[in-house]
């Protein structure tokens, strides 16, 4: 993996409308125009696409077990082997109301980062070069606005999070092997990026700073995104804001690659049965025939999953040297 200093040129992104009052872009400090209420990303969780005879109760009894405390210094299912074991806290400022014990309970966390703002500036590409993926990015979303960082004391989000980060432009290049390789062992995962999605946002993995998981804890933003402390916006999860709604028994498509060069897949596995954490190996993964370059190619991938570890547990390819 390399990372270094691009200089790109201003390109437009999909538009879409905002929920907050104006604000000045980073660019040119020119305000952005917002309305009173932002996209509405489709809700891909487990509870809306139930059927629709089981009961609000019902849907509101669905709980996870909560990933906090669930990494380790070795690959396990169900766990994040972390680089890191040695967590100082962070995170989210108070628990909410869906956190019950070891469980919460998605469908009961209903608030996030208010806002959306639109990011004109967002710049992505990818291209083939030889053996070589090459993904260049700005960091900022190129398929979906944002809340409003850092959380103002007004927003609801304040009570339980209050993230005093920015939104900060950050041009990455990363180079992947076009054709990954399966490592002897899995290797673990570092606290910031461990993969780039299509939207040209970085995705971490699922604990916060705390060694929590950031998923149920942490408020972010209506698309699951949010900055750390150097400005870097990101995912811990599947973005609600990035499409996986397959035809009726169809495979997730992809939606970005690990910096081992594998991809990343929705949570709809063969003949489109929704994965979970038990489905896949310790590394949130598995091998079958996959659509790779325009190929069918029977190769190994990552997937999300509704449950922790959410995406990637441990690295399962060779991770190419910085």
């Amino acid at each position: 993996m390399k990372l270094s200093l691009l200089s790109f040129t201003v390109i437009s992104c999909l538009l879409l409308f905002s929920a907050c009052t104006p604000l000045e872009d980073s660019q040119n400090n020119t305000p952005i125009e917002t309305s009173e209420t932002g996209p509405v990303p489709e809700n891909t969780s487990s509870e809306e696409s139930s059927d629709t005879d089981v009961s609000r109760e019902e849907r509101l009894a669905y709980s996870l077990d909560l990933g906090d405390g669930k990494y380790s210094d070795s690959a396990q299912k169900g766990y994040i082997f972390s680089c890191d074991t040695d967590f100082h806290g962070g995170g989210a400022f108070q628990d909410g109301p869906w956190i019950e014990g070891n469980v919460w309970y998605p469908s009961k966390k209903d608030v996030s980062v208010s806002g959306s703002v639109l990011w004109g500036n967002a710049e992505f590409d990818l291209h083939l070069d030889g053996n070589e993926r090459i993904i260049e990015t700005n960091n900022l979303p190129l398929q979906h606005a944002t809340g409003i960082y850092p959380i103002a004391q007004s927003d609801d989000a304040y009570e339980y999070d209050r993230n005093p980060n920015s939104i900060v432009e950050q041009d990455i290049s990363v180079s992947l092997p076009r054709n990954p390789s399966l490592s002897d062992a899995p290797s673990c995962l570092d606290r910031g990026p461990i993969g780039i999605m299509l939207s040209g946002v970085p995705i971490y993995n699922a604990l916060d700073e705390g060694g929590r998981d950031a998923v149920a804890h942490e408020i972010q933003d209506s698309c699951q995104g949010h900055p750390q402390q150097q400005g870097q916006y990101h995912y811990h999860s599947e973005s609600n804001c990035l499409e996986d709604a397959p035809a009726e028994g169809e495979h997730s498509a992809l939606m970005g690659y690990a910096l081992d060069g594998f991809g990343i897949y929705g949570k709809h596995g063969e003949e489109g049965t929704e994965l979970h954490t038990q489905d896949l190996d310790i590394c949130h993964g598995h091998t079958h025939e996959i659509a790779w370059d325009g190929e069918i190619k029977e190769m190994y991938h990552y997937h999300f999953t509704e449950d922790y570890p959410y995406s990637l547990g441990c690295f399962m390819g060779i991770v190419p040297s910085a």
